[in-house]
């Protein structure tokens, strides 16, 4: 019997203000920085089930799937860099 990893979920740390900007919502309570938001920049990578909750505590979960689960992860991790130092005000 052969065993394959198909998926693993990881997760990054959050600072209090990242976590507070992905959680902040509009009046009527619909996310201001919506989960699909995030997926757009993540584009074709094979990521899905984003998660930074309040009940997630201050981190970013995600899962990677695919044959090229290390490639895929790097490249996900440089779009999550750029976006959360954005959250942060840094270019």
């Amino acid at each position: 019997m052969e065993v394959q990893v198909v998926s693993v979920r990881y997760r990054i740390p959050l600072t209090e203000n990242q976590a507070q900007k992905l959680r902040r919502t509009w009046p009527n309570g619909d996310p201001f920085y919506p989960y699909e938001k995030m997926e757009r920049y993540l584009g074709p990578l094979l990521v899905e089930d984003l998660n930074w909750h309040h009940y997630s505590g201050n981190y970013l979960y995600f899962t990677v799937y695919g044959d090229e689960i290390e490639a895929t992860l790097a490249d996900a991790l440089k779009v999550f860099e750029t976006r959360l130092a954005l959250l942060e005000g840094k270019k």
